[in-house]
């Protein structure tokens, strides 16, 4: 049987991410650029809204070579330095796939899953350097995922770009492996270093997940 996740799949994931953020923070950048010269030579240089501009051009200035820096050193990503490298994961998860103490399927057919729970660790199928031992996790609680959509009403433009908006938005949780139409939880934990970590947990499943996590990791207190 073929592996499910594999080496490249942990940085195929790496690299789609970091090019969103790089592609994000280009046009974000070029919008802004564009107002900040339009601004400067209508209103003058030295105008505030000139001078605010050029300061959030900046930002993303700063910003694009963050996301550059991070996309060159994705394979030394913080969780391969704690718990090793891509391929000693891929292994794990596909281990744990075999008797796993939850499995949610995704709905994004780019992710190999979900979420996995075994009795050693919690990783998101969605996001696999999400990748967690249970032993390194304190607490837990639970959060409710309720997407809101806003329309604007009273001008005919507006109302498209606000429904076009909410229809990105919808495209953005689906490619995290959410449904805007499903209702699902979110287990939240925090590690010993005060980190949160997030993972999707359906809604109907998420009271026999608890128990079995007070069973297989004691030590987690649960937080009201």
């Amino acid at each position: 049987m073929n592996p499910i996740v594999t080496e490249k799949t942990f940085y195929k994931q790496l690299a789609g991410s970091s090019a969103g953020a790089i592609a994000a923070t280009c046009i974000g950048g070029a919008i802004v650029g564009f107002c900040a010269v339009f601004c400067g030579t209508q209103l003058g240089w030295s105008s505030m809204l000139t001078i605010i501009l050029l300061a959030v051009l900046g930002l993303c200035g700063v910003l694009l070579l963050w996301f550059i820096i991070k996309a060159i050193r994705m394979k030394k990503h913080r969780v391969f330095g704690i718990y090793g490298n891509a391929g000693l994961l891929a292994a794990r998860i596909n281990k744990g796939m075999e008797d796993p103490v939850y499995f949610a399927r995704s709905i994004n057919s780019n992710a190999p899953f979900a979420t996995l729970i075994t009795d050693e660790f919690i990783v998101s199928g969605v996001e696999l350097v999400s990748f967690m031992e249970l032993n390194d996790l304190v607490t837990v609680h639970t959060g409710e995922f309720r997407p809101v959509h806003t329309y604007y009403v009273g001008d005919s433009l507006m109302t498209a770009g606000s429904v076009a908006a909410n229809r990105i938005g919808d495209r953005y949780l689906e490619s995290k492996g959410i449904n805007s139409q499903t209702k699902f939880d979110l287990l939240i934990f925090e590690d010993r270093n005060g980190r949160q970590h997030s993972y999707g947990v359906h809604h109907q499943d998420m009271e026999n997940v608890l128990g079995m996590l007070q069973q297989i990791a004691p030590h987690i207190q649960f937080k009201p």
